[in-house]
């Protein structure tokens, strides 16, 4: 079973895939596409998956819009 974090008494447990031992807090910032965790923990590896998933599904118009949009 998953234990609360040190600094917090959230479980961790990783907002994309599921399972325990997450190592950071999710980024608050999103590509269009990009599945959103549902949890504030993830694991860097899921959530590197998944950004480079979304950004490599825009074209390179949709990508810059969303960048300037920030």
């Amino acid at each position: 079973m998953a234990k609360p974090t040190a600094d917090n008494n959230e479980v961790d447990i990783c907002g994309l895939c599921g399972k325990p031992g997450t190592d950071k807090y999710a980024h608050p910032i999103h590509w269009p596409g990009e599945r959103i965790p549902e949890g504030p923990l993830v694991h860097e590896v899921c959530e590197d998956r998944e950004c480079e998933r979304a950004h490599s599904l825009l074209s390179d118009k949709e990508c810059k819009a969303f960048l300037r949009s920030l």
